[in-house]
């Protein structure tokens, strides 16, 4: 049997038991240690829980199932493991749909709480790592140049490394001044576990912390712990893991921000004293970063491409609540600060600036002067927090009622303020509004007061953090990303020019007469869109999302959403609609020649990816635009942000040809600015899969082409990475820092093996080879949609709650080009195949071969020297370590009905050739015996994987089959009997088969 699998791909596995090689080789055989070790305590709890939960005679054959299991040997199959294998389907087939269930719920349990297990190994391998013994490995000859290096590094590492090698602090400050890391939360909802559950999981990865650290406590604490743990698991047991209703937007919404409320807030100052204590020890004279050197985005509301949930209202109440989400916490911290700095003008100097501030304070706040001059009439600091208090207070209120009225309702101007005392004929400028206009008078006051300490030799690390803080998150949280697909945009012009009748409607003009009109547009004052006509529902809308922008803006300031991204770009004329629309809203000045809107194009196909040099070099060429780039820029250098997308082109090229076409439209892009002096940003669409963009950030990092970061760069976060990544404290530490480190890296340690034709030329070869072989399955098989549709769950998947949005972009249609990149990952993986992350690889490696058997040393080479090809390699190895073709035949041959039984098995037949012929490759480039032989840690991860999920694969065919065995039936009924004689109803069985998705998700830590 052929089964190997991970805990993720790689993406969620970034901050999991697969990224430990923070700690480097050196630390594989205590992280193994330690898994072994801890196992023991989450398999006794899980026993535990199902002998006290389920009747004995039930419990113990979900217990024989699971050491049946155990007995499996995925790399190398014999009678045993066969013997274990139909032990297993015989139980199965004695099962009712009772057990069934239960089965799959004890299953997903058991891997839930080895992800936890899991996260904890990490988490305390990262936190070694910061130890000072660690850095003195840095001495070591054996360990690799960073031009190569792969492992994680921490601060402090990599600092000292770069003292090693003689980096001037000059040039390290430079970038340190222009580090601009931008992580986007993505409203991508492959988070297939409820957020209920969610929380309970938190609970027992507390306890289980606290029990792991117990030794010294006394025999009766141990116990109470242990029984505490049991209990919540017993709750988590009788918690129903099935989401009750489709989550709306604001659902996803508040999912998201979790994060930040649990972890994200807190984390971000120990990341910023991280990297100024570790430049100190190394580089003590540099300039820290600022403050906001890393920051944050979401798509999570403002996302409407293909979801007609998130409206105007939607994305502005996502705004509201964002805002108000961070003034409770900067609440809580001022209150903190109050009762903290508690410092008398009898002992202690006060600057005068913070004096004066305090009469100016006396003047628009005179009830908080009554109530709190005499309690701190010589405490400053206090009763200038009381003051700063009240203001929050008030900016709260403001935003309850903005919230409430809505997007649409007038704007407010700043209302006149009466004169305090102004004498004088000149009469007295207008005073700010009493709560706070913008973040600046937040901050600013907050930095009186800290200058105010430092002056008299003082300092407040909680009042540095809330600095920090708000220099990070603002009063918005989170940047909105507003993305919309492209003919949206001339959909609208096309009803626009239509209703004013012009001698060619927009949808008539070719992309010459588009531009041409555009520009034209563009520069005049005359605005375009008449007031008072009634326009079509999707017009209409494509309108109010510009007015909303500029709204927001008006109302929160522009960082709150200052970003457009079109989907599915492919012309100069897309980016240019948007522009014109913005005109409109009042976002573009053609006077001014100035935007406060940053359009970026989404190229996601092959084709858009190799003609996005010629598009962006049209606009470059446009001094209009250029100027329009410079005016939203603060450095006043054109800045131009381009996202490319992993998904859409992986799914329709497959993943070798999609990864070397991104690789070398990032070159020729930063070549194209740098030609026209334009700063580039890069936006990398990541999914949580191989098959979409995913896998280690820090290697994926360091594989982009040398001179494209520039210390800048902007990438998405999806699904259950947020649960992988950002759960616990020092798990979102290890991310963040590995993040910034492998920028920092990437930007200072530069190769130009980029640059070497013949590897160039090669890559090139293997791309078209990839992508012909794949194609020809893909998408040119006629039977590989039926294949997929009755092979795979996706049917099931689409009934799974976890999502506002369809899984296709048009109702109705069932073509694969229809299908989104995410439920058709989520497919392949659920059924072992993941034939997106890898199909094609092997044909074009073979090819090469074919002509040069000498090649094979070439590509050992690059395996060694190259990081995009070393990248390529290793994600290819993860995953197929994962697939199972035994299992998945299973459901080839139980799913595929009877008329379509020859054309499948010809498809898993060409399946399985590549299979067998990429895993031969890849370990002949690795020089590995087994897979992951390379990463002792992740290896065994993955076989203890491997064993157990193979019952909740064999669990999710039987309760498909008789389930599609009822839905063919006439609706009569909704029960039927199943082969085995007894009657389920179907919604009985579809809950069924939806546990055994959730449990194989918790196994693979992966859904699409």
């Amino acid at each position: 049997m052929i089964m190997h699998r991970t805990p993720a791909e790689t993406a969620s596995m970034g901050p999991t038991l697969a990224a430990t090689e923070a700690s480097a080789p050196a630390a594989e055989p205590r992280v193994t240690r330690l898994l072994g070790d801890r196992l023991e305590l989450v398999e006794d709890l899980w026993q535990t829980v199902l002998r006290s939960e389920c009747p004995a005679p039930q419990a113990e054959r979900l217990l024989r199932m699971k050491e049946l299991s155990n007995r499996i040997d995925g790399g190398a199959p014999d009678q045993a493991s066969e013997a274990a294998t139909e032990g297993i389907v015989q139980l199965i087939r004695d099962m009712d749909l009772s057990e069934a269930i239960a089965a799959a719920r004890s299953f997903s349990l058991y891997f839930q709480l080895v992800n936890i297990l899991e996260q904890h190994i990490e988490e305390d391998s990262y936190l070694a790592s910061l130890r000072p013994h660690h850095a003195e490995e840095l001495s070591d000859p054996f360990v690799p140049p960073l031009a190569s290096q792969t492992s994680p590094a921490t601060f402090r590492e990599l600092f000292t490394r770069l003292r090693g090698l003689g980096v001037p602090p000059a040039q390290i400050e430079q970038l340190l001044q222009e580090l601009d890391i931008r992580l986007v939360f993505t409203a991508h909802p492959t988070e297939i576990v409820r957020h209920t559950v969610r929380h309970k999981q938190r609970r027992v990865a507390s306890l289980i912390q606290q029990l792991q650290k117990s030794q010294l406590l006394h025999p009766e604490e141990r116990d109470n712990l242990r029984q505490q743990l049991e209990e919540e698991i017993r709750l988590w047991w009788r918690t129903d893991e099935l989401h009750q209703f489709k989550p709306s937007v604001l659902d996803e919404v508040d999912y998201a921000l979790h994060y930040f409320q649990q972890v994200l807030f807190e984390a971000m100052p120990q990341l910023r004293q991280r990297i100024r204590t570790a430049l100190g020890s190394n580089y003590p004279d540099v300039l820290p970063p600022s403050d906001a050197f890393c920051t944050f985005g979401s798509w999570v509301g403002s996302d409407r491409d293909g979801n007609p949930s998130v409206t105007p209202d939607i994305t502005w109440r996502t705004a509201s609540y964002q805002r108000q989400l961070m003034l409770d916490r900067y609440l809580a911290a001022v209150e903190d600060l109050r009762d903290q700095l508690s410092i008398s003008m009898q002992w202690s100097q006060v600057s005068a600036p913070l004096l004066e501030s305090l009469e100016m304070d006396r003047l628009r706040f005179p009830e908080v002067y009554e109530e709190r001059a005499a309690r701190y009439r010589l405490e400053p600091y206090r009763l200038k927090l009381s003051y700063v208090i009240e203001r929050l207070r008030l900016t709260l209120s403001r935003n309850q009622q903005q919230a409430a009225a809505g997007w649409d309702a007038p704007h407010e101007p700043r209302p006149a303020q009466p004169d305090f005392g102004h004498q004088g004929a000149m009469p007295a400028p207008p005073a700010p509004e009493l709560h706070y206009g913008t973040v600046d008078e937040f901050r600013t006051d907050l930095e009186l007061i800290n200058e105010s300490l430092q002056g008299t030799g003082l300092s407040c690390e909680p009042l540095d953090n809330l600095i920090a803080q708000v220099h990070t998150f603002a009063f918005c949280l989170a940047s909105l990303d507003i993305r919309q697909e492209s003919t949206r945009h001339s959909d609208a012009l096309d009803e626009l020019t239509r209703y004013l009748q012009m001698p060619t409607s927009y949808g008539e003009m070719d992309e010459e007469q588009r531009i041409s009109w555009l520009m034209a547009e563009l520069q005049t004052r005359r605005p375009l869109i008449p007031a008072a006509v009634k326009w079509s529902a999707s017009t209409a809308e494509t309108f109010d999302v510009l007015r909303v922008v500029q709204r927001l803006q008006q109302e929160f300031g522009s960082r709150i959403c200052r970003t457009y991204v079109i989907s599915m770009s492919h012309t100069v004329s897309d980016l240019l609609e948007v522009l014109l629309l913005a005109k409109e809203a009042g976002l573009v000045d053609p006077m001014a020649q100035r935007s406060d809107l940053l359009v970026i194009p989404l190229f996601e196909t092959v084709e858009d990816l190799k003609a996005a040099p010629d598009v962006m070099e049209r606009l470059f060429k446009e001094p209009f635009y250029r100027q329009l780039l410079a005016s939203s820029s603060p450095t006043g250098r054109p800045l131009q942000e381009l996202m490319l997308g992993y998904s859409d082109s992986n799914k329709d090229s497959g993943f070798l040809s999609s990864n070397w076409e991104i690789h070398q439209a990032q070159i020729a892009l930063q070549q194209l600015a740098s030609r026209h002096d334009v700063s580039l940003r890069l936006f990398h669409g990541r999914g949580g899969s191989v098959g979409r963009g995913g896998g280690p950030a820090y290697q994926a990092i360091l594989a982009q082409p040398s001179g494209t970061l520039n210390g800048r760069i902007k990438i998405t976060e999806q699904g259950e990475v947020l649960a992988s990544k950002y759960s616990l404290p020092e798990l979102a530490l290890y991310n963040l820092e590995t993040v910034t480190t492998a920028v920092i890296q990437n930007s200072l340690v530069t190769s130009h093996v980029d640059d070497t034709p013949d590897w160039n030329a090669l890559m090139v070869r293997l791309a078209a080879r990839s992508r012909s072989h794949y194609r020809s399955l893909v998408h040119e098989n006629p039977d590989l949609v039926g294949f997929f549709q009755q092979c795979t769950p996706i049917e099931e998947i689409s009934k799974l709650q976890i999502s506002s949005r369809p899984a296709r972009r048009k109702s109705g249609a069932k073509d694969l080009s229809s299908l989104r990149a995410i439920p058709w990952v989520f497919g392949w993986t659920q059924s072992r195949f993941l034939l997106p992350s890898w199909f094609g690889v092997g044909t074009a490696l073979q090819d090469e071969l074919s002509e040069d058997p000498g090649q094979m040393e070439l590509f050992q080479q690059l395996y060694q020297r190259w990081p995009f090809f070393r990248m390529l390699i290793s994600k290819v190895e993860m995953t197929l370590s994962k697939v199972d073709l035994d299992l998945a035949h299973h459901y080839v041959q139980s799913l595929g009905r009877a008329e379509s039984r020859e054309a499948f098995e010809e498809i898993f037949a060409v399946i399985a050739r590549e299979f067998v012929l990429t895993r031969d490759l890849v370990l002949g480039i690795t020089g590995h015996g087994r897979l992951l032989d390379g990463d002792p840690a992740l290896q065994l991860s993955v076989e203890l994987r491997n064993r157990t999920i193979i019952p909740l694969g064999f669990l999710q065919v039987a309760l498909l089959r008789r389930l599609r065995d009822q839905n063919r039936q006439p609706p009569m009924s909704e029960e039927a009997a199943s082969d085995d004689g007894r009657t389920y109803s179907r919604s009985e069985l579809l809950r069924g088969a939806l546990l055994t998705i959730n449990g194989i998700a918790a196994g693979m830590r992966n859904t699409g």
